[in-house]
């Protein structure tokens, strides 16, 4: 059984594979770099800030609560 591959053939199929792997790597690499802002978001001040609101608040609710 003889196996014989076009020229044409062998580019269509080497495109196909560089553009899914180019593909590849370009969502790859955007997810590693959302992952990365989310976790620098996470850390951040604003949140430290965000948190200390929500206690005063919850500390001034209870005393409303409690009157």
């Amino acid at each position: 059984m003889e196996f014989k591959l076009d020229i044409k053939t062998l580019l269509g199929v080497s495109a196909i594979i560089v553009t899914l792997a180019g593909f590849y790597y370009t969502t790859q690499m955007r997810l590693d770099r959302l992952e990365a802002s989310v976790g620098q978001n996470s850390s951040s001040g604003e949140l430290k800030s965000l948190k200390k609101q929500i206690q005063q608040l919850n500390k001034r609710v209870k005393k409303l609560e409690n009157k």
